[in-house]
C-alpha cells in the first residue's frame, strides 16, 4: 500500500527538516519488507544457516514525487534505498563507478535510485542521478526469479572478472539518461551516460566513466529487449574496459509465461581479455490460483584468452558452471506472500560460483541454496 502526502504535509515535513519549501502535486512513501531463512553449503568449504533477505524482491524504502509543470511538463523525483531488515542496516553504494568509491553496508543509502527528472508525455523523460544500468533492466524483467534469490541468474550472469559484479555491473552513479516516451505503438528504449568524476590530470581520467542503451518491443504477450553498456577502466591485472550485452525475452501464455536472457561479458585486463557467455531459459506455472511455480537452468561459459590462467597453472576458460532453479511463491493477499527457492550450481575447472548469500565452495565444487520466506509490500 502506497502513502500519499498532500503538499501541506510535505511542506511541514521539509519545514521540519529546515529546508525550503515549495508546491509539489504530492510524494509518495513506498516499500518492501522481504526476510527468509536460507540454507546454504558450499561442497569441500562448508554449509551456513542464516536468516537472508530480498527472496523475492529486493527488500527496500523509497519516496518519490511529482509536480505539474503545465504545458505537457511535469518534475519528478525519485530516492530508493535497499535494507537488510534481518540486521536493521542498509546496503553500500558506489559513488564513482570505480573500487575506491564503494561505501560500507551500515547507514542507510538511495543505492537502488535517486534521481530528479522531466517528463514530457510528447518528449520522454530524461532522468539525472543514480539508476540502474541498462543491460540491469534486462536482468530484472527476464530472469524468472527476478535478480533476487539464490536462484537468480545473476549468481552466473553478474560474473566479472572472477565470479563477483564490476560496480557498474547493477547500478550507476553520476549519469544522466534518456527514456522514450509511452505510445509508440509498443517500442521503448532509453540511452544512458554516467562519470567517474576524476580529475583530467589522473592517469586513470577515464575510469567509471559509462554509456549503454536498451530498446525493445511489447505487445501482447510478448516482451523483447536488447541492451549494451561499456565501462573504461585502465587495464591491470583485475580489472579493465568492461562491456556486457545481453537480449532477453518473454511470452505469457496464459498458464505459463516463458523466459529467456543471453548475456556476453567481457573484461579487457592487463595479461588478456575475460570473456563469458550465459544462457538462461525458464518459465512461471499458474499453479492453485493464487500461487505460482518459477523453475530455470542457466550455464556460463568462459572463453576467456589463454593467458589468463588460474593459480594451479590451467586456463581459466575451463572454468563453466551451470545452474537449476525451482520455487514457489504463494500470494497470501495482494501485499504478501510466502515463497520458497532451491538452487544447485554445479562448477567445473577451478571456478568457485555461489549462490546468493552462500558458502563458497571449493574449486570445480558444488554450491546449493534453500530458502523460505515472506515479502509485504507497502
Amino acid at each position: 500500500m502506497k502513502k500519499q502526502w498532500t503538499c501541506s504535509a510535505i511542506g511541514a515535513v521539509l519545514g521540519l527538516m529546515g529546508g525550503a519549501v515549495h508546491a509539489q502535486s504530492s510524494i509518495t512513501m513506498f516499500g518492501v519488507m522481504d526476510v527468509g531463512v536460507q540454507y546454504t553449503k558450499g561442497d569441500g568449504v562448508g554449509s551456513r544457516t542464516a536468516l537472508s533477505n530480498g527472496g523475492l524482491s529486493t527488500s527496500r524504502l523509497g519516496f518519490r514525487g511529482t509536480e505539474d509543470l503545465g504545458g505537457d511538463l511535469r518534475a519528478s523525483f525519485w530516492l530508493e534505498g535497499s535494507l537488510n531488515p534481518d540486521d536493521g542496516t542498509g546496503r553500500a553504494t558506489n559513488t564513482n563507478n570505480q573500487a575506491n568509491g564503494g561505501t560500507p553496508a551500515g547507514p542507510f543509502n538511495f543505492d537502488r535510485m535517486s534521481f530528479v527528472s522531466l517528463t514530457s508525455g510528447t518528449f520522454g523523460e530524461v532522468r539525472l542521478g543514480r539508476d540502474f544500468i541498462p543491460t540491469h533492466y534486462n536482468s530484472i524483467y527476464f530472469d524468472p526469479f527476478n535478480a533476487n534469490g539464490v536462484a537468480r541468474a545473476g549468481n552466473l550472469t553478474f560474473a566479472g572478472v572472477g565470479t563477483g559484479p564490476l560496480p557498474t555491473a547493477i547500478t550507476g552513479s553520476n549519469a544522466v539518461s534518456y527514456w522514450l516516451p509511452s505510445g509508440l505503438g509498443g517500442f521503448y528504449g532509453m540511452v544512458m551516460a554516467g562519470t567517474g568524476e576524476n580529475s583530467s590530470r589522473e592517469t586513470n581520467r577515464d575510469d567509471g566513466n559509462f554509456a549503454g542503451t536498451r530498446f525493445g518491443y511489447a505487445s501482447g504477450p510478448i516482451d523483447v529487449a536488447a541492451a549494451y553498456t561499456r565501462t573504461r577502466f585502465d587495464s591491470t591485472a583485475t580489472i579493465g574496459d568492461y562491456t556486457h550485452a545481453n537480449i532477453g525475452g518473454t511470452w505469457d501464455v496464459g498458464p505459463v509465461k516463458l523466459f529467456g536472457l543471453y548475456n556476453a561479458v567481457r573484461v579487457q585486463l592487463a595479461a588478456g581479455t575475460v570473456r563469458k557467455n550465459t544462457a538462461e531459459i525458464g518459465a512461471h506455472i499458474l499453479a492453485f490460483d493464487v500461487g505460482r511455480i518459477r523453475i530455470s537452468y542457466a550455464y556460463l561459459d568462459d572463453r576467456s584468452d589463454d593467458s589468463l590462467r588460474n593459480a594451479n597453472g590451467l586456463p581459466r576458460n575451463r572454468d563453466d558452471a551451470r545452474q537449476v532453479g525451482i520455487g514457489y511463491v504463494h500470494n497470501l493477499s495482494k501485499r504478501t506472500a510466502f515463497y520458497g527457492s532451491y538452487a544447485r550450481l554445479m562448477n567445473s575447472g577451478q571456478a568457485r560460483y555461489v549462490v546468493s548469500g552462500g558458502v563458497v565452495p571449493a574449486a570445480g565444487r558444488v554450491s546449493t541454496g534453500t530458502e523460505v520466506g515472506i515479502r509485504h509490500v507497502f
